[in-house]
């Protein structure tokens, strides 16, 4: 199977071009940076002009995709709303335009829990509105609605949570870990009682390889992902202690934390992909064990 990833340079990128790689199928990977773990890396900004005729040219110089796996993105942090655009929904077009003449059989696009705003009941359903006002979850909203405008093949849409895993380093379990290696404190905001969704990177990756080996039936398909139950931080942080042997002590402090809390219905995936979380103790101790290693 021909599969391209765009974004094959970033964290989940490059763990999806290897164990693509590993199953024996043809990765094109296509990103700003070069990616040692594919033999077929094409270097490309997809937000720019001229990126259409980059992707025109691939399609002629390696073969039509089957399966494309859309994970570029610009992550949550500085920068301005017309950045944001810029990689996330024109990215986003280009890609789509770039393939018009040779769709791929699926579409795979990774977006975001984060497009959820506050103030909604948990577990969140696909249905809840997607309302968030910041740059990051508003241009990954306006991207799903620019792959459920396309027409040419099966789209699904992966709403995820955090992502952590060794060479992450922006999540909130990333934070944690590099202070309990250390042996240093631990402070929780809200008293620890905020609730977050987190998954490994594994996870994420099992879930695209479902959707792959069994595509939904329905031209567009919208899916959260998600460890599928509320997870505090405090036991986020207790459970990581435990798995790294970290003598680091949990300090809860009344410092509102600046998130809301959020966790996802994800009965859709399960459903429809078969997709089933990896227990939070066996994730986490997984992810020691990479730290170790």
């Amino acid at each position: 199977m021909k599969i391209w990833i765009t974004g094959c340079a970033g964290f989940l990128g490059r763990r999806l071009a290897r164990t693509f790689t590993d199953s024996g199928s043809e990765v094109v990977g296509l990103s700003r940076r070069s990616c040692a773990d594919i033999a077929q890396s094409v270097v490309v900004d997809l937000s720019r002009n001229g990126a259409v005729q980059v992707i025109r040219e691939t399609v002629a110089s390696t073969g039509a995709p089957e399966v494309v796996i859309h994970a570029a993105s610009k992550q949550p942090g500085s920068g301005s709303l017309s950045d944001f655009v810029r990689a996330n929904v024109q990215t986003s077009f280009n890609l789509l335009q770039g393939l018009s003449e040779y769709p791929p059989k699926q579409v795979i696009y990774t977006s975001t829990l984060s497009v959820y705003g506050p103030g909604l009941s948990c577990p969140v359903s696909e249905g809840a509105p997607a309302v968030a006002p910041q740059s990051y979850p508003a241009t990954k909203r306006w991207a799903e609605e620019v792959m459920q405008c396309w027409k040419g093949c099966q789209v699904t849409v992966f709403r995820m949570p955090s992502l952590y895993g060794q060479g992450q380093a922006d999540s909130f379990i990333d934070g944690l870990a590099r202070l309990a290696v250390r042996g240093e404190p631990l402070e929780l905001y809200s008293r620890g009682e905020l609730v977050r969704d987190a998954l490994h990177v594994s996870d994420i990756v099992s879930a695209i390889q479902s959707c792959i080996n069994h595509p939904p039936s329905v031209q567009f398909s919208l899916m959260n992902l998600g460890c599928g139950r509320p997870v505090s931080t405090m036991e986020y942080a207790a459970t990581l202690i435990e798995a790294l042997g970290s003598s680091s002590q949990l300090i809860k402090t009344d410092r509102l934390a600046s998130q809301h809390d959020l966790w996802a219905d994800i009965s859709l995936a399960r459903r429809t992909i078969g997709f089933e979380p990896t227990e939070l103790r066996q994730s986490l101790e997984a992810y020691a064990n990479e730290l170790r290693a």
